[in-house]
């Protein structure tokens, strides 16, 4: 399938806004004038690279509430400038297109809750996950409200898919955004009448289709690998216990996950990330060797998050960046490394190398970056590495912008210079 991104080359992330706080409200993490002024810094701490930004519980109250509806803006966003919540998320959208950042949301195609406007439509359909009784199964429980599952064939059928995506099409501009993170996008069995795993993903696939025939990528939570065993605990077994035991399902039809998890050593070899990215592999082997992309709604909330957001940043999405263009030529010994056919080689042990030139050495870090090289020193206090021209100016990468810092010359194409612990640098 042709996606509208390439997620080897963006940083694919989200940012908490809110949660219900079960009194009928929310519990607000981030409105749309901090979520921008948030996007602003990490523009000018990452030197404006294209990044993607999912917004996570921007509807009703807050994450996981109110499914399968999402069609009203979590009011607890809002600018007190703006009449509605709905006018300060699109300003949101607007405005980050400035500082090189798709702002799109976090939504779910699987849960259902009682409360919810649509339940009852959802119901009267037929299109939700049954029981052995034929009865709508009470299958998860989140923000303390049972959580029901919905059955995709009869959603499809009903022509209720069509109508939510529509509908949120009308009211947000995901076209012009090309993607949407669906979280939990895993096919359940219907016990009764019975409803295979293999005709559940049929459907799946004619949903990921209607949104890709309008230019939109869908990404979603891990990786789906669902048989005969979904029938099992509504699917744990398959999703928790045998996770190689069935294809990839939705392998070259979605091209990136929150989670790459459930697959072998070779299925990471093959596959991530050119074909499947992330994210953030499962495998902590495989994640100190080929990187990801950091989840930034756990660095976000932090307070002084920038210093956190920066070394996370420079040592584990620029070496993603870096790798993912790489072709991949075998394991080392142990698979504890990767050989790249250019002479890259990347280490379990946090070590990028190519032709005996060190890259990366745990938090220190010197790569090709933009137009020039990044460095990140964690606990070193010289920096050192191989550039292509004769002089150089350093800058240290901040919040507010780039600092000039010196000036200096190449001796036998390489630099070195004094920096600060815990501090990136742009080296131009």
């Amino acid at each position: 399938m042709k996606y509208t991104h390439d997620y080897t080359k963006c940083m694919m992330t989200k940012l908490m806004m809110a949660v219900p706080d079960r009194k009928g409200g929310s519990v607000i993490h981030c409105d749309c004038e901090k979520a921008l002024e948030i996007i602003k810094q990490t523009d000018r701490l990452t030197l404006g690279i294209k990044k993607i930004v999912y917004l996570v519980g921007w509807q009703y109250n807050g994450h996981d509430d109110k499914y399968p509806a999402f069609f009203k803006v979590n009011e607890g966003i809002k600018r007190k400038c703006d009449e509605t919540a709905h006018q300060s998320l699109l300003w949101l959208i607007e405005e980050a297109k400035k500082y090189n950042t798709i702002v799109s949301v976090h939504i779910n195609f699987a849960d259902a809750y009682e409360d919810s406007p649509l339940f009852n439509d959802f119901v009267k359909a037929g299109a939700l996950i049954r029981n052995a009784f034929g009865k709508p199964a009470k299958i998860e429980k989140y923000n303390g409200k049972p959580c029901y599952k919905v059955s995709f064939k009869e959603e499809w059928e009903s022509g209720l898919f069509k109508k939510r995506v529509d509908r949120i099409l009308e009211m947000l501009p995901l076209e012009e955004a090309g993607t949407v993170h669906v979280d939990n996008f895993q096919c359940y069995v219907n016990r009764k009448p019975f409803v295979s795993a293999a005709e559940m993903q049929a459907y799946r696939d004619k949903m990921i289709e209607y949104l890709a025939e309008k230019g939109i990528d869908i990404t979603s939570e891990f990786t789906y690998r669902e048989g005969e065993g979904t029938a099992l605990l509504y699917g744990r077994i398959t999703r928790d216990v045998t996770p190689t035991r069935y294809p990839m399902a939705l392998l070259d039809k979605i091209p990136a996950v929150w989670w790459v998890d459930k697959m072998t050593k070779q299925e990471y070899f093959d596959c991530y990330p050119q074909r499947y990215c992330g994210g953030m592999p499962k495998d902590k082997k495989i994640r100190s060797i080929l990187y990801g992309n950091i989840h930034g709604e756990d660095v976000w909330c932090m307070e002084n998050w920038q210093r956190e957001f920066t070394k996370q940043f420079y040592t584990v999405n620029l070496p993603f960046f870096y790798l993912a263009g790489k072709k991949k030529k075998r394991f080392g010994k142990g698979r504890n490394s990767i050989e790249f056919e250019d002479g890259t080689v990347s280490s379990a042990c946090g070590k990028i190398s190519k032709d005996g030139q060190v890259l990366k050495d745990k938090d220190y870090v010197f790569l090709p970056y933009m137009q020039g090289y990044a460095v990140y020193s964690g606990q070193r206090e010289t920096a050192e590495g191989f550039i292509d021209s004769e002089n150089a100016q350093i800058f240290e990468i901040t919040a507010q912008g780039l600092e000039l810092k010196e000036e200096v010359k190449a001796s036998g194409g390489k630099i070195k210079f004094n920096c600060k612990k815990n501090t990136a640098y742009y080296v131009k």
